[in-house]
C-alpha cells in the first residue's frame, strides 16, 4: 500500500496542522486568561509579573499603614479622655481652697484627687496595644512599612506623661498642668502621625491598584482579538478540511477509471 500523500493534498494538510496548533493555543490563552503560554509575548508577561509584586508589595503597605492608624485612633481616645481626667484633677485643687468647706469636704475633694491621679498614672503606665504599651512617662514611636521598598514611616504616640503621683487636692493644679501639656503635645504627635500615615496609605492604595491594572494589561488575553484569532483559524481548517475531501475524491474517481 503506498503511504503518499496525493500533491493536491499536501498544502490543505499544512494547512490543517497549522490551524489546529493555532486553535489549540487560543482555547488554552481564552480559558485560562493568560497571554504568555505557547510561547506568546513572554518579555511583557516577565514585565507584569514583576509590576504585580510591587502592586502587591503596596497593598500590604497600605494595610501596615491602616494598623498604624488604628494604633493611632485607639490612643487618640485614651488622651482625649486622661485630657478630662487632667482637667478634673485641675478643678479639685481649686475646689479645695474654698474656706467654706468642712473636714468632710476636704476629705471628699482629696479621696477623689486621689482616685483621680491613680487612674491617669494608670491609664498611661498600662495602656496597651496588642500586648504592646503604647504610653507611658518617656516618648514612645513606631515604625510602619509605607512602601514597595520597605521604607517606614515613624509615628509617634506619646511624647511622655509624667505620674501625677499625689495623695490629697492641695497644691493638685501643678500636677494637673503639667499632665494636660504633656497630654495635649501628645495628642498632637498623634495627629501628625495620623495626618502622615492616611496620606502613605492613600499613595500606597492608588500605586497599587496602578500597578496591578498595569500588570494585568501586560498579561491577561485581549478576548475579542484571541476570539477573533480562533473564529478565523478555524473557518481555515474547515476549508482545508473541504479541500483535502476534494482532492482524495479527485484521486478515488482516477483509480475508478483506471480501474
Amino acid at each position: 500500500m503506498s503511504n503518499s500523500i496525493p500533491s493536491g493534498s499536501a498544502l490543505p494538510i499544512f494547512s490543517i496542522k497549522k490551524s489546529t496548533r493555532e486553535i489549540r493555543d487560543s482555547i488554552s490563552r481564552i480559558s485560562t486568561g493568560l497571554r504568555v503560554l505557547s510561547g506568546n509575548d513572554a518579555t511583557s508577561h516577565s514585565l507584569g509579573t514583576q509590576l504585580a509584586a510591587h502592586g502587591e508589595s503596596f497593598k500590604s503597605a497600605s494595610s501596615n499603614a491602616q494598623s498604624g492608624i488604628d494604633l493611632l485612633t485607639f490612643v487618640e481616645g485614651a488622651l482625649l479622655e486622661l485630657t478630662n481626667l487632667s482637667t478634673r484633677l485641675r478643678e479639685l485643687g481649686f475646689e479645695h481652697d474654698l474656706s467654706t468647706n468642712d473636714t468632710s469636704d476636704i476629705a471628699a475633694i482629696n479621696a477623689e484627687a486621689t482616685l483621680v491621679s491613680d487612674t491617669i498614672d494608670a491609664v498611661v503606665s498600662s495602656l496597651t496595644f496588642n500586648g504592646i504599651n503604647v504610653l507611658g512617662t518617656s516618648s514612645k514611636t513606631f515604625n510602619v512599612g509605607i512602601n514597595d521598598s520597605g521604607n517606614t514611616q515613624s509615628i509617634q504616640t506619646t511624647v511622655g506623661i509624667s505620674a501625677t503621683d499625689i495623695t490629697g487636692a492641695n497644691g493638685v493644679e501643678n500636677s494637673a498642668d503639667t499632665a494636660l501639656g504633656q497630654i495635649t503635645q501628645s495628642l498632637g504627635a498623634v495627629a501628625g502621625s495620623l495626618q502622615s500615615l492616611k496620606g502613605y496609605q492613600a499613595v500606597a492604595e492608588s500605586s497599587a491598584a496602578n500597578l496591578l491594572e498595569a500588570a494585568s494589561n501586560l498579561q491577561s488575553t485581549d478576548l475579542a482579538i484571541e476570539t477573533a484569532k480562533l473564529t478565523k483559524a478555524s473557518i481555515i481548517q474547515n476549508y482545508a478540511l473541504a479541500m483535502v475531501a476534494q482532492v482524495n475524491n479527485e484521486e478515488l474517481q482516477k483509480l475508478k477509471i483506471l480501474a
